[in-house]
């Protein structure tokens, strides 16, 4: 019998077998005002994570799984099928926040994966400028 793919996870009492996939992004380098700026494009790919990789996504503490579950429901971005007798499955995808927001951070936040947040690389170079620009500006004061 194949190994069963997703982390098991106890929420409100029930088991869940939760299925998280990783949305890829492709950095993209701008240089404004000579510096270097990193932007990120959706490919639309997603890969599936393994419970043997979890460490990587902070997901390998249960605690953890449990947090990703919470914030995916309030954002509305936890997709679960409640088929009778069988175990329940939830699938949720996440990203980088500074693929999905542009915020660097100092430690890598996995966070679910939004489409509604998501802004198109044309939007995201003109938020850079801007802030750029209000960078420029508060510094010659």
């Amino acid at each position: 019998m194949p190994a069963k793919k997703g982390l098991p996870v106890v929420y409100e009492g029930r088991r869940i077998n939760l299925r998280v996939h990783q949305r890829i992004f492709h950095p993209v380098v701008k240089t404004l005002d000579g510096e270097r700026h990193t932007l990120y494009s959706d490919t639309g790919n997603e890969k599936e994570i393994r419970y043997a990789s979890a460490e990587y996504y902070g997901l390998d503490n249960p605690f953890n799984r449990v947090r990703l579950v919470r914030l995916a429901r309030a954002m509305n971005c936890l997709n679960c099928s409640d088929e009778p007798g069988a175990e329940r499955e939830c699938r949720v995808t996440i990203c980088r926040a500074r693929e999905l927001h542009g915020v660097e951070a100092e430690e890598p936040r996995w966070v679910p994966f939004d489409p509604g947040r998501l802004e198109s690389l044309e939007e995201k170079v003109k938020n850079l400028r801007r802030r750029v620009e209000w960078r420029r500006r508060v510094e010659s004061i």
